[in-house]
């Protein structure tokens, strides 16, 4: 009998970006995979979302949210909104998918459990460094939270965190880890007839806080000379404090500033996928991440990346010590210079050939999606016990 999997997504930034990012990952994969039938439920706040090639396997399904109530911010409305889609939909599927651990979350899973007492409530913890020391200091302070008694299985995408949260109350010994992953197979394209280029590549929200890549500037001029025929792509958008940042700061390094391509934001995954695959080193200079895709994408199609220390599983994408499959550098503009130096002397421009096989083997959704369905499968076997 075809397995049937809920996924909840009722947070007010919902959009066509989270499709294929962990959110509307897991469904996907799970359909596309495994042949389970999957819906995406969303917050329609932002309008509603279609995408042809999902919806092939994914059902998505709005959880409606009147822009009149926003307005009013009648916030309990949203709630009730949520648990009314929760109590009429949970008996008709196998699975429901949440996201985040707080006590509303807590609250739905028991209620799906009374809806439909069969159905595996799955939690998926998106923690951070933040929410992982959050929870161990609770523990701590009070004594921990009562367990989710109505909690099936939480994953958590950091390998180190699984045995500490293991051991609190609250996620009694449920925890499995299950890393945020990349799809391969979303654009044909043949790679056959795209060689490696001399490309320094980083990609995102230019100029915020967050991507810092005024760092990345900065590195590139304090090595200007050493670059030679190489290029930088700069992929995404721009702010326009950093358009005016950036026009100061090349004024007197024209040598740099005609090796810069700003491509602005890329929406088509073929145009990009060719990008990357041209590229052959991969900057994110960021201050902080969560679980970034696209250091999958790059390492995929055989960028090999310099990468800040800006998120608690860095070390189990790249391989801390291993630099065959990357390099990780503190957040600092001498550690990137020197790791920037030190690759643009390189010769061999398929360097990145191991971080392809190392991540299209432990990331791949398809992999994936394979594990979380073992999990369930476990859970399964042990209720029949």
């Amino acid at each position: 009998m075809q397995k049937r999997i809920l996924t909840m997504f009722w947070y007010d930034d919902a959009g066509e970006v989270h499709l294929y990012k962990d959110v509307g990952g897991i469904p996907y994969a799970l359909s596309k995979y495994c042949g389970w039938q999957a819906t995406f439920a969303y917050n329609d706040a932002n309008g509603v979302i279609h995408n042809a090639d999902y919806e092939k396997y994914v059902k998505l399904d709005r959880i409606r949210f009147a822009k009149i109530l926003e307005r009013l911010k009648l916030r309990y409305i949203k709630y009730f909104q949520v648990i009314k889609y929760v109590y009429f939909n949970a008996p008709n599927y196998d699975v429901i998918n949440f996201y985040h651990c707080h006590k509303f979350i807590n609250f739905l899973c028991w209620l799906a459990k009374k809806r439909n007492p069969k159905i595996i409530t799955y939690v998926k913890l998106d923690m951070g460094k933040a929410g992982f020391e959050k929870e161990t200091e609770r523990q701590k302070c009070c004594g921990g939270v009562k367990a989710w008694r109505n909690t099936d299985l939480f994953t958590v995408e950091t390998k180190k965190y699984v045995d500490t949260l293991n051991s609190l109350n609250k996620f009694n010994n449920k925890v499995k880890y299950l890393p945020n992953g990349f799809f391969s197979d979303l654009v044909n394209i043949d790679l056959s007839s795209i060689k490696k280029e001399k490309i320094i590549l980083t990609v995102g929200r230019l100029g915020t806080y967050q991507k810092n890549t005024e760092l990345l500037i900065e590195a590139l001029i304090s090595i200007e000379d050493s670059l030679d025929d190489w290029k930088i792509y700069l992929v995404g958008p721009m702010t326009d404090e950093f358009k005016i940042w950036l026009n100061k700061k090349l004024i007197n390094h024209q040598f740099l500033k005609e090796k810069i391509l700003i491509t602005g934001n890329i929406t088509d995954k073929a145009e990009l996928y060719k990008i990357y695959a041209k590229a052959s080193i991969f900057v994110l200079p960021s201050r902080y991440e969560g679980f970034p895709l696209v250091i999958q994408e790059a390492m995929h199609f055989a960028c090999y990346p310099i990468i800040t220390d800006c998120f608690p599983a860095v070390d189990e994408v790249i391989q801390k010590g291993k630099n065959e499959y990357g390099n990780i550098i503190e957040i600092s503009l001498e550690d990137l210079s020197n790791a920037l130096k030190n690759i643009v002397k390189i010769d061999d421009l398929t360097i990145g050939k191991c971080s392809a096989e190392f991540i299209d083997k432990n990331f791949n959704w398809e992999t994936l999606a394979g594990k979380l369905k073992k999990y369930f499968m476990e859970i399964d076997y042990d209720k029949l016990k």
